[in-house]
């Protein structure tokens, strides 16, 4: 059985990060670390965390022996690249994003008004649905190019049976 000890997933907003992330860190007892927390803190999305402060906790997720880091943050991705024993790729198509932020909302629920949260799921849709297309750090194209020069194990998902099938191999792996 291969045992993957330190675990990054990259996707678009909305693609299942945090979800996928949740499960793993779950049932392989792994600690679950949010790019989202290490940008933003816990003041939300209006005031972003010193590079400083990010590179620092970065540096502190790194050093452990085993973690789980899953966000939309590609520089953030790219520099705890080298230390990943397992990439995936959360590739889903954007119409499957949109329909789970829908559901899902905007992040940082608890410290927002309601027309707060409005505002932050419109500019959070805007963002996202160009994924595609922006030439980011966060987008597409930044991603693909992470996940083709990854060394270690790798693998792309792209639809929800895909993830399915994927953790369902991860739960055959541990059954004794």
């Amino acid at each position: 059985m291969i045992q993957f000890d330190r675990i990054l997933i990259i996707g678009n907003s909305g693609s299942g990060k945090t979800w996928l992330g949740r499960t793993l860190s779950e049932s392989k007892k792994i600690s679950l670390f949010h790019m989202d927390n290490i940008r933003w803190g816990q003041s939300g999305y209006e005031i972003r965390r010193s590079a400083t402060d990010i590179e620092r906790d970065l540096e502190a997720i790194k050093s452990k022996d085993q973690w789980i880091l899953e966000g939309v943050f590609g520089k953030m991705a790219q520099s705890c690249l080298s230390f990943a024993d397992l990439l995936i790729w959360l590739d889903l198509p954007w119409e499957e994003c949109k329909k789970n932020l829908l559901v899902r909302g905007p992040q940082f629920e608890n410290i927002l008004t309601s027309s707060e949260k409005e505002k932050a799921l419109k500019a959070l849709m805007e963002w996202a649905s160009t994924h595609d297309s922006r030439n980011d750090a966060n987008s597409w194209g930044f991603f693909n190019d992470l996940y083709t020069n990854f060394k270690n194990i790798k693998m792309c998902l792209r639809t929800r049976e895909e993830i399915g099938t994927f953790l369902n191999k991860t739960y055959e792996q541990q059954t004794p």
